[in-house]
């Protein structure tokens, strides 16, 4: 049995229906995106900071501080896509050889369990924000933001995995044409 191609495995972008399909895709994509652009930009840093430390000896303070914060950035925003294309860890010991029923009724069970994960995590952040945001604290360092702000990116990142694993059950449990 041959594995399908990202092209033949998901219908072209524009022949789906606009919700849930594209717009939650459209969405997945664009946070894709803007999570690989931060790729670039914390490398950009990191390559002034060794620059200004080893070459100039003028070190970067704030430097470790916001890498940090941007790659929480980073990992929240790219993993709705990781997911969406399939890029995800996996494990297909025992998938690859369920039937075709079981493989759907593992899928479906797969997705539910991203949900409820992605749920915690959104639940959970979403609450120490407000409570952040209700006791004013700051973070400790060379950049003073309040610590609710480089939270942000979690409570989206754990939204859009959630729409991304709703989105793929929904394509596995709607009929096919």
């Amino acid at each position: 049995m041959h594995e399908q191609s990202r092209e033949e495995a998901q219908p072209a972008f524009s022949r789906l229906p606009l919700f849930p399909d594209r717009i939650v895709t459209g969405l997945v994509r664009l946070c894709g995106a803007v999570s690989t652009l931060l790729i670039l930009y914390i490398f950009g840093q990191i390559c002034v900071a060794v620059v200004r430390r080893y070459v100039f000896d003028a070190p970067l303070q704030w430097n470790d501080q916001m890498a940090g914060y941007l790659l929480v950035a980073v990992v929240m925003l790219g993993a709705a896509e990781a997911l969406r294309r399939g890029d995800h860890i996996g494990i297909d010991l025992l998938a690859s050889r369920l039937s075709p029923a079981r493989a759907r009724v593992q899928a479906a069970v797969a997705n539910l369990a991203v949900m409820g994960f992605a749920a915690v995590v959104g639940l959970s952040i979403w609450e120490s924000i407000a409570f952040a945001r209700r006791f004013g604290s700051y973070s400790i360092g060379y950049i003073e933001v309040q610590t609710w702000i480089p939270q942000v990116p979690v409570v989206l990142g754990a939204g859009l995995l959630f729409l991304a694993a709703a989105l793929r059950l929904w394509r596995t449990l709607r009929p096919l044409p």
